[in-house]
Protein backbone atom coordinates (compact mmCIF):
# COMPACT_ATOMS: atom_id res chain seq x y z
CA UNK A 1 0.00 0.00 0.00
CA UNK A 2 1.40 3.36 -1.01
CA UNK A 3 1.77 5.79 1.86
CA UNK A 4 2.62 9.44 1.65
CA UNK A 5 4.04 10.74 4.90
CA UNK A 6 4.95 14.18 6.11
CA UNK A 7 8.57 13.45 5.19
CA UNK A 8 7.68 13.17 1.51
CA UNK A 9 6.16 16.60 1.49
CA UNK A 10 8.77 18.16 3.71
CA UNK A 11 9.67 20.71 1.09
CA UNK A 12 6.17 22.12 1.41
CA UNK A 13 5.54 21.54 5.08
CA UNK A 14 6.84 24.17 7.46
CA UNK A 15 6.28 24.90 11.10
CA UNK A 16 5.47 28.54 11.67
CA UNK A 17 5.65 30.56 14.88
CA UNK A 18 2.53 31.70 16.69
CA UNK A 19 0.54 34.36 14.87
CA UNK A 20 1.41 37.71 16.43
CA UNK A 21 -2.10 39.18 16.28
CA UNK A 22 -5.55 37.72 15.87
CA UNK A 23 -6.46 36.69 12.35
CA UNK A 24 -9.80 35.34 11.19
CA UNK A 25 -9.82 32.09 9.24
CA UNK A 26 -12.99 31.07 7.44
CA UNK A 27 -13.61 27.33 7.60
CA UNK A 28 -16.16 25.04 5.98
CA UNK A 29 -17.45 22.33 8.32
CA UNK A 30 -19.59 19.47 6.96
CA UNK A 31 -22.35 17.64 8.81
CA UNK A 32 -22.95 19.97 11.76
CA UNK A 33 -23.24 17.99 14.96
CA UNK A 34 -21.03 15.08 13.85
CA UNK A 35 -18.27 14.12 16.28
CA UNK A 36 -15.23 14.43 14.03
CA UNK A 37 -16.34 17.67 12.42
CA UNK A 38 -16.75 19.31 15.83
CA UNK A 39 -13.07 19.45 16.80
CA UNK A 40 -12.49 23.09 15.78
CA UNK A 41 -15.68 24.23 17.50
CA UNK A 42 -14.89 22.41 20.75
CA UNK A 43 -11.27 23.55 20.51
CA UNK A 44 -12.38 27.13 20.07
CA UNK A 45 -14.52 26.81 23.21
CA UNK A 46 -11.39 25.64 25.07
CA UNK A 47 -9.36 28.59 23.81
CA UNK A 48 -6.92 26.54 21.71
CA UNK A 49 -7.35 28.73 18.63
CA UNK A 50 -7.10 31.94 20.64
CA UNK A 51 -3.75 30.67 21.87
CA UNK A 52 -2.63 30.69 18.25
CA UNK A 53 -4.08 34.15 17.60
CA UNK A 54 -6.89 32.81 15.43
CA UNK A 55 -10.59 33.56 15.29
CA UNK A 56 -12.78 31.06 13.42
CA UNK A 57 -15.60 32.04 11.08
CA UNK A 58 -17.53 28.79 10.54
CA UNK A 59 -19.73 27.92 7.57
CA UNK A 60 -21.64 24.63 7.85
CA UNK A 61 -22.19 22.55 4.70
CA UNK A 62 -23.79 19.22 3.80
CA UNK A 63 -20.42 17.77 2.81
CA UNK A 64 -19.23 16.52 -0.57
CA UNK A 65 -19.36 19.04 -3.38
CA UNK A 66 -20.67 21.85 -1.16
CA UNK A 67 -17.68 21.55 1.15
CA UNK A 68 -15.25 21.31 -1.76
CA UNK A 69 -16.74 24.27 -3.59
CA UNK A 70 -16.49 26.48 -0.54
CA UNK A 71 -12.72 26.07 -0.36
CA UNK A 72 -12.16 25.98 -4.14
CA UNK A 73 -14.03 29.25 -4.63
CA UNK A 74 -12.11 30.94 -1.85
CA UNK A 75 -15.23 31.72 0.15
CA UNK A 76 -13.47 29.87 2.97
CA UNK A 77 -9.78 29.41 3.69
CA UNK A 78 -10.01 25.80 4.91
CA UNK A 79 -12.45 22.92 4.45
CA UNK A 80 -12.14 20.34 7.21
CA UNK A 81 -13.07 16.66 7.02
CA UNK A 82 -13.74 16.82 3.29
CA UNK A 83 -13.70 13.86 0.89
CA UNK A 84 -10.24 12.81 -0.32
CA UNK A 85 -11.55 11.69 -3.71
CA UNK A 86 -13.33 14.99 -4.31
CA UNK A 87 -10.25 17.08 -3.55
CA UNK A 88 -8.08 14.94 -5.82
CA UNK A 89 -10.61 15.32 -8.63
CA UNK A 90 -10.75 19.08 -8.14
CA UNK A 91 -6.95 19.36 -8.13
CA UNK A 92 -6.61 17.33 -11.33
CA UNK A 93 -9.00 19.77 -13.00
CA UNK A 94 -6.79 22.68 -11.94
CA UNK A 95 -8.72 23.88 -8.90
CA UNK A 96 -6.74 26.09 -6.48
CA UNK A 97 -6.88 23.69 -3.56
CA UNK A 98 -4.27 21.82 -1.52
CA UNK A 99 -4.41 19.12 1.15
CA UNK A 100 -2.84 20.33 4.39
CA UNK A 101 -3.35 17.10 6.35
CA UNK A 102 -5.26 13.83 6.43
CA UNK A 103 -8.34 14.04 8.64
CA UNK A 104 -9.80 10.53 8.86
CA UNK A 105 -8.29 7.10 8.29
CA UNK A 106 -10.99 4.50 7.85
CA UNK A 107 -14.65 5.12 8.63
CA UNK A 108 -15.68 3.51 11.90
CA UNK A 109 -18.31 6.19 12.40
CA UNK A 110 -20.25 5.82 9.12
CA UNK A 111 -22.95 3.17 8.85
CA UNK A 112 -25.85 2.23 6.60
CA UNK A 113 -29.24 1.24 7.93
CA UNK A 114 -32.76 0.17 6.95
CA UNK A 115 -36.13 0.52 8.63
CA UNK A 116 -36.74 -2.18 11.23
CA UNK A 117 -38.44 -5.18 9.69
CA UNK A 118 -36.91 -4.66 6.26
CA UNK A 119 -35.94 -7.87 4.44
CA UNK A 120 -32.59 -6.20 3.61
CA UNK A 121 -30.02 -7.70 5.98
CA UNK A 122 -26.72 -6.64 4.40
CA UNK A 123 -25.29 -4.82 1.41
CA UNK A 124 -25.54 -8.09 -0.49
CA UNK A 125 -29.30 -7.51 -0.52
CA UNK A 126 -28.97 -4.07 -2.14
CA UNK A 127 -29.50 -5.26 -5.74
CA UNK A 128 -31.87 -2.79 -7.36
CA UNK A 129 -32.38 -0.94 -4.08
CA UNK A 130 -32.01 2.79 -3.46
CA UNK A 131 -29.06 3.60 -1.22
CA UNK A 132 -28.39 7.03 0.26
CA UNK A 133 -25.05 8.81 0.73
CA UNK A 134 -24.23 12.48 1.25
CA UNK A 135 -22.99 14.02 -2.02
CA UNK A 136 -20.91 12.97 -5.05
CA UNK A 137 -17.19 12.89 -4.26
CA UNK A 138 -17.78 12.75 -0.52
CA UNK A 139 -16.23 10.18 1.78
CA UNK A 140 -19.61 8.46 2.18
CA UNK A 141 -19.79 8.17 -1.63
CA UNK A 142 -16.34 6.57 -1.81
CA UNK A 143 -17.06 4.20 1.07
CA UNK A 144 -20.44 3.16 -0.32
CA UNK A 145 -18.94 2.35 -3.71
CA UNK A 146 -16.40 0.06 -2.05
CA UNK A 147 -18.96 -1.68 0.16
CA UNK A 148 -21.21 -2.35 -2.82
CA UNK A 149 -18.26 -3.57 -4.88
CA UNK A 150 -17.21 -6.03 -2.17
CA UNK A 151 -20.82 -7.20 -1.83
CA UNK A 152 -21.00 -7.90 -5.57
CA UNK A 153 -23.75 -5.34 -6.11
CA UNK A 154 -23.54 -3.31 -9.28
CA UNK A 155 -27.15 -2.27 -9.80
CA UNK A 156 -27.99 -0.33 -6.64
CA UNK A 157 -29.55 3.10 -7.15
CA UNK A 158 -27.32 5.65 -5.43
CA UNK A 159 -29.16 8.65 -4.01
CA UNK A 160 -27.41 11.79 -2.71
CA UNK A 161 -29.35 12.99 0.34
CA UNK A 162 -27.02 15.66 1.68
CA UNK A 163 -26.53 15.89 5.44
CA UNK A 164 -26.97 12.71 7.45
CA UNK A 165 -30.22 13.75 9.24
CA UNK A 166 -31.94 14.19 5.88
CA UNK A 167 -31.93 10.45 5.25
CA UNK A 168 -33.81 9.30 8.34
CA UNK A 169 -37.32 10.48 7.31
CA UNK A 170 -36.66 9.20 3.79
CA UNK A 171 -35.99 5.69 5.08
CA UNK A 172 -38.80 5.73 7.60
CA UNK A 173 -41.36 6.80 4.98
CA UNK A 174 -40.09 4.38 2.31
CA UNK A 175 -38.69 7.00 -0.08
CA UNK A 176 -35.38 5.13 -0.11
CA UNK A 177 -34.48 1.64 1.04
CA UNK A 178 -31.10 2.17 2.69
CA UNK A 179 -29.29 5.26 3.93
CA UNK A 180 -26.07 6.30 5.60
CA UNK A 181 -25.75 7.90 9.02
CA UNK A 182 -23.00 9.70 10.86
CA UNK A 183 -23.46 9.51 14.65
CA UNK A 184 -25.03 10.84 16.73
CA UNK A 185 -27.63 10.63 13.93
CA UNK A 186 -29.33 7.23 14.10
CA UNK A 187 -28.11 6.15 17.53
CA UNK A 188 -31.43 6.78 19.30
CA UNK A 189 -33.26 4.89 16.56
CA UNK A 190 -30.78 2.01 16.79
CA UNK A 191 -31.23 1.72 20.52
CA UNK A 192 -35.02 1.90 20.12
CA UNK A 193 -34.82 -0.80 17.42
CA UNK A 194 -36.58 1.46 14.91
CA UNK A 195 -33.78 0.92 12.41
CA UNK A 196 -31.31 -1.89 11.72
CA UNK A 197 -27.66 -1.39 10.84
CA UNK A 198 -26.65 -3.42 7.78
CA UNK A 199 -23.11 -2.18 7.13
CA UNK A 200 -20.32 -0.04 8.56
CA UNK A 201 -17.57 1.76 6.70
CA UNK A 202 -14.86 -0.26 8.40
CA UNK A 203 -16.47 -3.55 7.32
CA UNK A 204 -14.18 -3.09 4.33
CA UNK A 205 -10.49 -3.74 4.99
CA UNK A 206 -9.65 -1.40 2.12
CA UNK A 207 -11.60 1.43 3.75
CA UNK A 208 -10.13 0.72 7.19
CA UNK A 209 -6.65 1.32 5.85
CA UNK A 210 -7.10 4.39 3.68
CA UNK A 211 -7.49 8.11 4.05
CA UNK A 212 -11.15 8.89 3.45
CA UNK A 213 -11.23 12.56 4.47
CA UNK A 214 -8.69 15.36 4.46
CA UNK A 215 -8.29 18.94 5.62
CA UNK A 216 -7.83 21.20 2.59
CA UNK A 217 -6.91 24.84 2.06
CA UNK A 218 -7.53 27.29 -0.74
CA UNK A 219 -4.24 27.84 -2.55
CA UNK A 220 -4.38 31.64 -2.28
CA UNK A 221 -5.09 31.37 1.45
CA UNK A 222 -2.21 28.95 1.85
CA UNK A 223 0.12 31.42 0.16
CA UNK A 224 -1.09 34.54 1.97
CA UNK A 225 -2.09 33.13 5.36
CA UNK A 226 0.39 30.32 5.86
CA UNK A 227 1.34 31.45 9.39
CA UNK A 228 -2.32 31.41 10.44
CA UNK A 229 -2.98 28.07 8.76
CA UNK A 230 0.00 26.55 10.55
CA UNK A 231 -1.45 27.90 13.79
CA UNK A 232 -4.83 26.45 12.86
CA UNK A 233 -3.28 23.01 12.47
CA UNK A 234 -1.52 23.28 15.84
CA UNK A 235 -4.83 24.17 17.49
CA UNK A 236 -6.68 21.49 15.50
CA UNK A 237 -4.23 18.84 16.70
CA UNK A 238 -4.63 20.00 20.31
CA UNK A 239 -8.42 19.94 19.92
CA UNK A 240 -8.35 16.41 18.48
CA UNK A 241 -6.29 15.25 21.47
CA UNK A 242 -8.59 16.95 23.97
CA UNK A 243 -11.83 15.45 22.66
CA UNK A 244 -10.52 12.00 23.66
CA UNK A 245 -9.39 13.17 27.10
CA UNK A 246 -12.47 12.06 29.03
CA UNK A 247 -15.85 13.05 30.37
CA UNK A 248 -15.53 16.86 30.09
CA UNK A 249 -15.09 16.54 26.32
CA UNK A 250 -18.07 14.18 26.05
CA UNK A 251 -20.20 16.62 28.02
CA UNK A 252 -19.04 19.57 25.88
CA UNK A 253 -19.95 17.76 22.68
CA UNK A 254 -23.31 16.65 24.10
CA UNK A 255 -24.16 20.28 24.80
CA UNK A 256 -22.95 21.45 21.38
CA UNK A 257 -24.82 18.71 19.48
CA UNK A 258 -27.87 18.82 21.78
CA UNK A 259 -27.58 15.12 22.52
CA UNK A 260 -27.91 13.10 25.75
CA UNK A 261 -24.56 12.47 27.41
CA UNK A 262 -25.14 8.72 27.48
CA UNK A 263 -25.72 8.66 23.72
CA UNK A 264 -22.49 10.60 23.14
CA UNK A 265 -20.56 8.31 25.46
CA UNK A 266 -21.89 5.29 23.56
CA UNK A 267 -20.96 6.93 20.26
CA UNK A 268 -17.38 7.69 21.28
CA UNK A 269 -16.86 4.18 22.64
CA UNK A 270 -18.32 2.37 19.63
CA UNK A 271 -18.04 4.61 16.57
CA UNK A 272 -14.73 6.43 16.84
CA UNK A 273 -11.09 6.16 17.83
CA UNK A 274 -8.18 8.52 18.32
CA UNK A 275 -6.16 6.49 15.81
CA UNK A 276 -8.71 7.21 13.10
CA UNK A 277 -8.16 10.97 13.26
CA UNK A 278 -4.37 10.95 12.82
CA UNK A 279 -3.16 13.93 10.77
CA UNK A 280 0.34 12.85 9.76
CA UNK A 281 0.07 10.18 7.07
CA UNK A 282 -1.94 9.81 3.87
CA UNK A 283 -2.83 6.17 3.18
CA UNK A 284 -4.32 4.17 0.32
CA UNK A 285 -3.76 6.67 -2.49
CA UNK A 286 -3.82 4.07 -5.28
CA UNK A 287 -7.26 2.80 -4.33
CA UNK A 288 -8.68 6.30 -4.09
CA UNK A 289 -7.30 7.06 -7.55
CA UNK A 290 -8.86 3.84 -8.86
CA UNK A 291 -12.22 4.85 -7.42
CA UNK A 292 -11.89 8.36 -8.83
CA UNK A 293 -11.32 6.87 -12.28
CA UNK A 294 -14.23 4.44 -11.91
CA UNK A 295 -16.48 7.34 -10.90
CA UNK A 296 -15.18 9.36 -13.89
CA UNK A 297 -13.89 12.07 -11.58
CA UNK A 298 -10.46 11.98 -13.23
CA UNK A 299 -9.92 11.67 -17.01
CA UNK A 300 -7.36 8.85 -17.06
CA UNK A 301 -5.53 6.37 -14.82
CA UNK A 302 -3.10 8.27 -12.62
CA UNK A 303 -0.24 7.40 -10.28
CA UNK A 304 0.44 8.90 -6.84
CA UNK A 305 3.42 10.78 -8.31
CA UNK A 306 1.13 12.55 -10.77
CA UNK A 307 -0.92 14.10 -7.98
CA UNK A 308 1.82 14.75 -5.42
CA UNK A 309 1.43 18.49 -6.01
CA UNK A 310 -1.93 18.40 -4.21
CA UNK A 311 -0.15 17.80 -0.89
CA UNK A 312 1.07 20.85 1.00
CA UNK A 313 1.16 19.65 4.58
CA UNK A 314 1.26 22.27 7.28
CA UNK A 315 2.07 20.15 10.37
CA UNK A 316 1.54 21.16 13.99
CA UNK A 317 4.57 22.31 15.94
CA UNK A 318 6.86 19.51 17.01
CA UNK A 319 6.01 17.11 14.16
Amino acid sequence: MHRLSVALVGALAITMPHVASAETLKIAVPQRGAWDTSFPILGEQRGFFKEQGIDLDVTYTEGGASNEQAVISGSVDIAIQTGFLGIIAAYVKGAPVRIISPAATGAAEVFWYVKAGSPIKSMKDAHGKSVGFSNPGSSSNLILLQLLKEAGVGDAKLVPVGASPNGMPMVMTGQIDICYAVPPVGLKELQAKQITMIARGNDSEAVRNETVRVNAANLNSLQTKRDAIAGFMRAYAKSADWVYSGEPAIEAFAKFADQPVDIVRYMVQNFSSKEQIQIKEIKGIERVLDEALAAKRIPKPMTPDEIKGVFAFVPPAGT
